[in-house]
């Protein structure tokens, strides 16, 4: 059993490396966005200020980016 993991973790690693190869740098940052974004749309917005506060601050301080707060937090307009 051992062996078919072995070597299935490097089948993986192969083809994902091959998938990363065949990527130019647009499509590259296209995956890159969505897959963010899909990650991100799943976040509550009190999870998604907690992120943004703790590795981007500098974000909620521009004056397009507002937040709320009230018995939830609410992105305001």
């Amino acid at each position: 059993m051992a062996d078919l993991i072995t070597n299935r973790d490097h089948l993986q690693e192969a083809y994902i490396e091959s998938i990363i190869d065949g990527m130019d740098h647009k499509t590259m940052y296209q995956f890159v966005y969505d897959t963010l974004t899909e990650s991100i749309n799943d976040l509550s917005m009190q999870e998604l200020v907690t992120e943004v506060t703790e590795y981007n601050p500098e974000l909620l301080e521009q004056k397009e980016i507002k937040v709320t707060y009230g018995d939830e937090m609410q992105e305001s307009s």
